[in-house]
């Protein structure tokens, strides 16, 4: 049963127990409930009643231990980048002579780690255990509302409205810390496709540069060069940008 399927990740429900607890990050408590994620691409399996079905197929070892650990690093970075742009918040607020006219939200990033599947050597010939399959690990989203929104695509700037004024307000406040990370790196980097629910954020993806990697591919496919360079334009500053005195973006 898959929690759910994304365009190139699957996730399905497990419990993480580790031999040796983890105090204050993922695998701190015995049988935490977790989102195991794996790669796939989508083979057509056109079929009478639905000739534009399709099935999940696997990639190769190699492929896949690449993959996860791009995913990986991109949830790293991302983390980095969030806890960047609160502590300018709460340095912002600090400073201020009056508290801000809103509440700033609590919200922030899953926890995770890869887990490796070993086999032995005599299933695949070699010398050395090796790795079979390579996954994600991260703690579920699960809440009382229940609810998995997308907030902003990796495809533009433009906050997608949200089924009530909360979940509005959340999505903007999210806009405004992609400003934040656009103007504090000089027009480098940010996080988009940001989704997941009202206090966690799961699968997203960093923008940079085309300056960044001399066209080597550091965060994954979902980093599109014409989505950044048309974010400056694309971004619309909110109440929070205002009220935090942001610049405006050269669009």
């Amino acid at each position: 049963m898959f929690l759910g399927i994304g365009t190139f990740k699957t996730a399905e429900p497990a419990f993480l127990t580790l031999v040796h607890l983890s105090p204050h990050t993922l695998g701190a408590n015995k049988n935490q409930k977790v989102a195991v994620k794996r790669m796939y691409t989508r083979r057509r399996k056109p079929t009478e009643a639905n000739p534009d079905a399709w099935v999940i197929n696997r990639l190769a070892t190699a492929d896949e231990h690449r993959k996860i650990l791009m995913e990986a690093n991109v949830l790293l970075w991302a983390t980095s980048l969030f806890n960047f742009a609160f502590a300018f918040i709460h340095s912002f607020i600090s400073r201020s002579s009056t508290p801000p006219p809103f509440e700033i939200p609590t919200i922030r990033f899953v926890q995770a780690g890869v887990a490796l599947l070993y086999e032995q050597p005599s299933t695949l010939g070699g010398n050395k255990p090796g790795i079979s399959r390579s996954y994600l690990v991260e703690e579920r989203i699960e809440e009382p509302r229940k609810g998995f929104y997308k907030f902003i695509n990796n495809g533009s700037a433009a906050v997608l409205p949200q089924r009530d004024a909360s979940l509005q307000t959340l999505a903007e406040f999210l806009a405004f810390t992609q400003h934040i990370q656009f103007w504090k790196t000089k027009g480098m980097v940010y996080i988009s496709d940001l989704q997941g629910s009202a206090t966690l954020l799961t699968d997203p993806q960093i923008m940079t540069s085309p300056e960044i990697g001399d066209g080597i591919e550091i965060f994954g496919d979902g980093n599109v060069p014409s989505a950044f360079k048309a974010f400056p334009e694309e971004h619309v500053c909110n109440h929070f940008c205002e009220w935090f005195q942001l610049p405006a973006l050269d669009g």
